[in-house]
């Protein structure tokens, strides 16, 4: 989190007691990254301009529009095609300067102001200005846009323009993530947002915004390729070095490692853990990042459906499924059990939490307490004369997970419970997941660097556009989240969110299941990578590919 440098004007000691805690896990955590810093910083000779760089892509991108998309993946695109006021750091402490070169806050803490750099253009020669910041704002709070965003902008009451290059963000409350909050979400122009209906802004296609990032779009062809060149009015002049980046769409893992292998492409995300002995043994031209992610999977199960409304019945589930047997088995090594919404890379994350432990018996008894018994004799569940079976779905291409889907299948069996696997195209199934139109799912999620429980467990946010796709509501959590996420006092916050993550575990609307590393892979004929809990190409314009 950034909330160490939003206290350095403000006087407020609790940030420094942050700093100094949050410091001891960067610590370990730049240890853990030395090999990449390694690779990624030490240099004899200056970056080179040219080349390109093929990055295998397991699913397409639901939407490049920043107003219209939920998928994490595709905010690692549109980020390279659009500047934030600021730079969020891998410590999610700081921020370095982008769009914005320099921003303070008034004595009260209730205005911040920006300062614009002065040299920043749109893809189409408009010049990038407050009114830009403005707009953003405008649309972002909209309710006829649904941006996915909008609670990040509540306790912002109005932006107002100064200046060209000047503007000031007017808050209705002090708190600790008011420059994060400002931050969240690029900038985008005017002239686009403002010549389009507001409820039509979330569908227009990236090829018809002007953007402002590093790269722009030179081609997009859905489910085959993506591909971005360098942006010759982007104001750090020289940069991006590379002369196109091409993500190559593959939907299949298997596939990727063979063309990562073969040499037809250079990079690819999330390589299966079986793997990275092989590569890193039987393949030198290759390095292997592993570093901490925000990343967990899970099992999602959709409140709406019957079978799942019960905690005893959700609790009895998660009693039934192996977790360190599929870490084991699928993992080696490189994943720890998940047990709270929040990883253990975020500040407010709760350690204490005793993992549910495994005992099918115990299963099988809570579920007869509810009700359920083999009335017929075929060896599955039944209550009120509906069999227990469920359809579990995931993405197609994804081995791990269809690995999973086997597994919980086979143990959920054991106790009588019928499972369906279904294996879906990664944009179908996320329509599915928006529509809340499946019964059981295996899933991630990559958590913000803000602790905050609200985006995925509160009531609200069971609302279209929301994240809460399986229709969790517990008005406690929310008032152990609103306030803590309210305190300038990380002491006085930490045991609410730990509370607020104790009554969701103890419910289990999800079986959490675990928080993978970050395993990537690149060719190390590119250079300047520095992948990190931001991002794989958080820096993406500053790798270059060395001369042979």
């Amino acid at each position: 989190m950034q909330l160490v440098r939003l206290a350095r004007k403000g006087g407020v000691s609790m940030y420094k007691k942050a700093e100094i805690r949050v410091g001891m896990f960067l610590a370990a955590f730049l240890m853990v990254l030395a090999g990449a810093a390694i690779f990624s910083c030490s240099r004899e000779k200056p970056a080179t301009r040219g080349g390109t760089l093929v990055v295998g892509e397991i699913s397409d991108f639901e939407s490049l529009n920043p107003m219209g998309t939920t998928d994490a993946h595709a905010r690692d695109i549109y980020n390279l095609l659009f500047l934030s006021l600021l730079d969020e750091q891998p410590d999610f402490l700081s921020f370095k300067p982008r769009l914005a070169r320099s921003y303070e806050f008034s004595k009260d803490r209730k205005q911040l102001t920006f300062h614009l750099r002065d040299d920043v253009k749109w893809t189409d020669g408009a010049p990038v200005t407050a009114y830009d910041v403005k707009a953003t704002f405008d649309a972002q709070k909209n309710p006829d846009v649904l941006w996915s965003g909008r609670h990040l902008k509540e306790h912002i009451d109005s932006v107002k323009v100064a200046d060209a290059h000047t503007v000031t963000y007017y808050y209705n409350e002090v708190y600790p993530y008011q420059l994060m909050d400002a931050n969240d979400g690029p900038i985008m122009p005017a002239h686009f947002i403002n010549s389009t209906e507001p409820n039509k802004i979330r569908n227009i296609q990236i090829e018809d915004i002007p953007t402002d990032g590093p790269f722009k779009l030179l081609e997009w062809k859905r489910g085959q390729a993506l591909v971005l060149v360098p942006n010759e009015n982007y104001y750090e002049k020289g940069k991006p070095y590379l002369d196109k980046v091409i993500f190559k769409i593959i939907p299949d893992q298997v596939t990727l490692l063979t063309q990562l292998k073969s040499g037809e492409i250079d990079c690819m995300e999330s390589i299966p853990p079986r793997e990275v002995k092989d590569l890193e043994n039987n393949h030198p031209e290759l390095h292997v990042f592993n570093f901490p992610t925000r990343a967990y999977i899970y099992i999602g199960w959709n409140e709406k459906v019957p079978f799942f409304r019960d905690k005893k019945v959700r609790r009895a589930l998660t009693m039934a499924i192996n977790r360190q047997l599929i870490i084991d088995n699928l993992y080696y090594g490189y994943a720890e059990e998940c047990t709270s919404p929040f990883v253990p890379i975020i500040w407010a994350y709760n350690p204490n939490i005793k993992p549910i432990p495994y005992d099918p018996e115990r299963a099988k008894e809570l579920l007869a307490e509810e009700g359920f018994a083999d009335s017929d004799g075929d060896g599955w569940l039944d209550k009120d004369g509906k069999r227990f079976e469920f359809e579990l779905m995931t993405n197609y291409g994804n081995e791990i997970r269809k690995d999973v889907q086997v597994m919980v299948q086979d143990m959920l069996k054991k106790v009588g419970i019928k499972v369906d696997p279904a294996i879906l195209e990664w944009t179908v199934m996320l329509e599915k997941i928006k529509s809340m139109d499946f019964e059981a799912m295996v899933n991630a999620w990559r958590v913000g660097t803000k602790a905050d429980l609200e985006p995925i467990w509160s009531c609200a946010s069971r609302r279209q556009g929301g994240y809460n796709r399986i229709d969790y509501c517990n008005p406690t959590v929310d008032s152990l989240n609103t306030l803590a996420c309210s305190m300038l006092d990380f002491d006085k916050a930490r045991p609410l969110f730990y509370k607020a993550q104790e009554i969701i575990y103890e419910e289990q609307p999800y079986t959490f299941l675990y928080v993978p590393h970050a395993l990537d892979a690149l060719n190390k004929r590119f250079k300047g990578a520095k992948p990190d809990a931001i991002g794989m190409y958080h820096n993406l314009q500053e790798w270059w590919v060395e001369e042979k």
